[in-house]
């Protein structure tokens, strides 16, 4: 079976969800609102509320 980008970008644990470093994503999450941190690390503000849900979810 093959498999794509997509599947290997999610599944490594060493790679980085959609290009953010989740540190920094974690820090700028306390103090800023949404559409701050969807300019700093330049993504929509609907995939940074993915990320939030990915984030309370583990």
């Amino acid at each position: 079976m093959r498999s794509g980008q997509q599947h290997e970008r999610f599944t490594n644990p060493n790679s980085r969800l959609l290009g953010v470093n989740l540190h920094r994503f974690t820090e700028l999450e306390q103090n800023a609102d949404n559409y701050e941190i969807a300019s700093e690390f330049g993504l929509s503000l609907k995939e940074v509320k993915t990320l939030k849900k990915k984030i309370e979810r583990s």
